[in-house]
Order: C-alpha cells, then sequence, then structure tokens
C-alpha cells in the first residue's frame, strides 16, 4: 500500500529535485532529512498501531489522517461488529447454562478420557459434581459408588444405574449415559426417591391387604372342612362355628369397605356435594353408635357447643365415626370418652377424648399410614381394620382441615379435628347441654 505522509513528504520531495537539477549536499541532506522524517513518523504510527491492536477496548482508535486514519477507521468497525457477534454469543451462552441450571435433572458432561468437561447445578445436589471445581476431573474418582465405572464403560446399557447421593444419603438417583458427539459422553441423574417410596407403599399395601385378607380366609376355610364331615361335630360346635365364620366374613366385608372407601377419597379432590351440617344432631347419632359399639363398659359423653359445619355429611359422620370407635376399642372397660364439638378462636374442633392405653409418642406420625398398627395383636383383637385413621386423614384434607393428636402411654389420648373458620356458620347458636351414657 502507498502511503502519503502530507506533511513529510514534500520535504523529501524538494530536497530530491534539488539534487537532480543542482547536484548540491544541500539537496542530498534536504533528502537525508526528509526520509529520516518519513521514517520517524512512520516507525510511530506503526507503534501506536501496534499499541492499539494488543488492546483495541482500552480506548478509542487514535487520530490519524490520510491512509493511517482509514486503516483504524475500518479495523475499528470490524472490531465493533466482531465484539457484537462475541456479546451475543456470550448472552446465549448464559441463557443456555442458566436454562440448563434451571432442569431438575443433573446433567454432566465427561470426554473420552472420562473427565469432567461441564455439570449443571443439579448434579452438585445429586453427585457432588461442581465445576468449575471439579473441571478436569476423573468422574469415576467423583462418584465411587461401586460398579459405576463398568457401567459408565457400557454406553448402550438400556437399564440405569442407581445411586445414593453423597450429599443427601436419604435421595435415590437413576444415572444413564447418552454419546454425545464422537468422543463426549452426557450423563444424566434423575431423582427417582419418590418414584421409589411409592413403589415401597405399594408393595408393603399389597401385602398388608393380603395378610389381612389370609388370616379371615384361613379361619373359614378350616370350619368348613369340619362341615363337611357331619358327623364330626355337635350342633353346638356347628353354631359355634358359624358364628365365628360369620365374623370372619364381616371383619372382610369391613376391610373391602375401607379399601373402597379409601381408593374414593384418594381419587377425588373434593367432596361430591356439601351442606349445612346439624352438629348437634350428629353428635346424638355419634353418641348412640358408641353406646351400641361399647355395650355399656364405657362412660361416654357428647358436648355440641358450636355452630353447625359446612361439608359432606356422610364423610363427616364416617371420619367422626371411626374417632369414637377407636377410643372405645383402645379404652379399658370402665374408662371415659368424652366426644365434643366446640369453638377455639377461629376454628371448629370437634375432639374425642378417651382414657384409654395411649399411645408412645415415636407412634403418633405414623398413626395415619394405611394398616400401621402400634401394637398388631391388639388391633386385631379390637376388630379394626388399620384403615381408620388413614380414612379419617383423607376426609379431613378434602375439607381444608387438620388432624392433631395428644397422646401420654396409661394416660389416654386426645383426637381434634380442626376445621377453618370459613367452614362454620357463625349465627347458628351453640347447644348448652351435654348427653351422657354409662
Amino acid at each position: 500500500m502507498r502511503l502519503v505522509l502530507t506533511n513529510v513528504l514534500p520535504i523529501a520531495g524538494l530536497g530530491l529535485l534539488t539534487t537532480l537539477l543542482h547536484d548540491s549536499a544541500w539537496g542530498w541532506a534536504t533528502t537525508t532529512l526528509g526520509l529520516l522524517l518519513v521514517v520517524i513518523v512512520q516507525t510511530r504510527s506503526l507503534a501506536s498501531f501496534a499499541a492499539w491492536i494488543d488492546d483495541p477496548q482500552r480506548s478509542d482508535a487514535p487520530d490519524h489522517a490520510g491512509e493511517w486514519g482509514e486503516i483504524y477507521l475500518k479495523l475499528s468497525r470490524r472490531l465493533r461488529v466482531e465484539a457484537r457477534a462475541r456479546d451475543e454469543i456470550e448472552a446465549r451462552l448464559r441463557s443456555f447454562t442458566d436454562a440448563m441450571d434451571a432442569v431438575p435433572d443433573g446433567l454432566v458432561i465427561v470426554d473420552g478420557n472420562h473427565q469432567v468437561q461441564w455439570a449443571n447445578r443439579a448434579a452438585g445436589d445429586h453427585l457432588g459434581i461442581r465445576v468449575p471445581r471439579d473441571g478436569g476431573a476423573i468422574i469415576e474418582q467423583l462418584v465411587r459408588t461401586p460398579g459405576f465405572a463398568e457401567y459408565l464403560g457400557k454406553p448402550g446399557e438400556p437399564s440405569p444405574f442407581i445411586v445414593q447421593s453423597p450429599a443427601a444419603r436419604a435421595r435415590t438417583y437413576a444415572l444413564r449415559i447418552v454419546p454425545l458427539g464422537q468422543r463426549n459422553t452426557l450423563l444424566v441423574s434423575l431423582d427417582v426417591t419418590d418414584a421409589r417410596r411409592v413403589e415401597t407403599m405399594r408393595s408393603t399395601f399389597v401385602a398388608n391387604v393380603s395378610h389381612e385378607l389370609r388370616t379371615p380366609l384361613t379361619v373359614v376355610s378350616g370350619f368348613l372342612e369340619h362341615f363337611a364331615d357331619e358327623g364330626s361335630m355337635s350342633a353346638e360346635q356347628r353354631q359355634q362355628f358359624a358364628h365365628l365364620m360369620s365374623e370372619q366374613t364381616r371383619r372382610m366385608l369391613s376391610l373391602v369397605d375401607d379399601l373402597l372407601t379409601l381408593s374414593r377419597l384418594e381419587a377425588e379432590d373434593a367432596p361430591a356435594s356439601e351442606e349445612e351440617v346439624d352438629m348437634d344432631e350428629l353428635l346424638a347419632q355419634l353418641l348412640a353408635e358408641g353406646q351400641s359399639l361399647s355395650e355399656g363398659r364405657h362412660r361416654i359423653q357428647a358436648s355440641c357447643k358450636g355452630p353447625a359445619l359446612r361439608g359432606n355429611r356422610k364423610e363427616l359422620h364416617s371420619a367422626f365415626g371411626n374417632l369414637v370407635s377407636n377410643a372405645i376399642r383402645y379404652t379399658p372397660p370402665g374408662g371415659e370418652i368424652r366426644i365434643k364439638w366446640k369453638l377455639r378462636g377461629e376454628l371448629g374442633v370437634f375432639s374425642v377424648r378417651d382414657s384409654g392405653v395411649g399411645i408412645a409418642a415415636e407412634h403418633l406420625p405414623r398413626l395415619t399410614e394405611r394398616f400401621y398398627r402400634v401394637d398388631r395383636g391388639r388391633s386385631r383383637d379390637t376388630g379394626g381394620t388399620g384403615l381408620g385413621l388413614a380414612i379419617v386423614k383423607h376426609i379431613l384434607l378434602r375439607h381444608q382441615a387438620n388432624l392433631a393428636i395428644d397422646s401420654r402411654v396409661g394416660e389416654g389420648s386426645t383426637f381434634r379435628a380442626e376445621f377453618p373458620d370459613w367452614r362454620l356458620r357463625p349465627d347458628d347458636p351453640p347447644s348448652d347441654d351435654p348427653q351422657t351414657s354409662g
């Protein structure tokens, strides 16, 4: 490129012309001085250009005229275009990284040598892998689970690899490997803790139902074998066996009814219909049913000092009836049971208090689990199905109510169903007279 310096080149040109015309020393001196000035100016311009190229973002392009000015202008434009493109790429990369960090599954990219190249935030929670801290580390040294190294060497393995999180041992994760490009591999971790817990609950539930049905069926089957041999039993024995078979049949029917009820409650989010439930009338019915179940063995008292309750009467009757029947079953003869409905602050509270055997504190959080029993032998003797409190819990949830339990061994228990104020009718006058039996 031809570079023109407007202030220096005319001096050199004038000296050269003088030299050619007069062949004088002064002309050669002028020419030499002009060329020297050209070299100095060019050297300074190149130095300035090199400094600017090393750090073009530090300052604007130097102010130069002529060809140097055009060079700076074109390069500045090109650098601005490239800077904008780089900013856009970086913004997209940040957006992608943020999106991957928001994914609940753990994602880890490793190269052909199993070195960690990248990982999202969930990978840190699942596997304890965090970048840049673990960048370049061998993944087998970070996930120290027997069999993991062998699994990582099988990219076509269809089954997941199960591992417990090193950060939270209570969580379980399923790992899968996906080929990524020619050499890289994507490791995906999925939290399967809840799914495995549900599967365990399902297996336990099936086993419990099978056990609960097997016992009465075994009894009935054994008695039927005796009935087949007419000469082996007297009429009194036949009557006794028939009575026992009838009891076992009722027990199976009760279990099936509770299972159907619980299944329906779990499948529906809210009661099919609601109404204003007269609590004075409902407590009178609960008292009569309690008296029938107790057969005079307990002192039972019912007191209604609260307003009407909005809800599904059939479901509320079932929930409250389960609490009353449990109190009767687990209270020794001569004990006392108190059924109450009252206001406490802004809440409507239905409570059943008994003077029974009580429940140890470690059992209280699990009482509403299906088939959970504090004492299996005693529960079976009392005729319970093990589903009563599970039904109570689901009915109360459908009515936005809470179940609270207070109990001490040897001092009895109190079960309270607490309803929000919007389910109460505030202008309903309370009843004053308690109803008592026993």
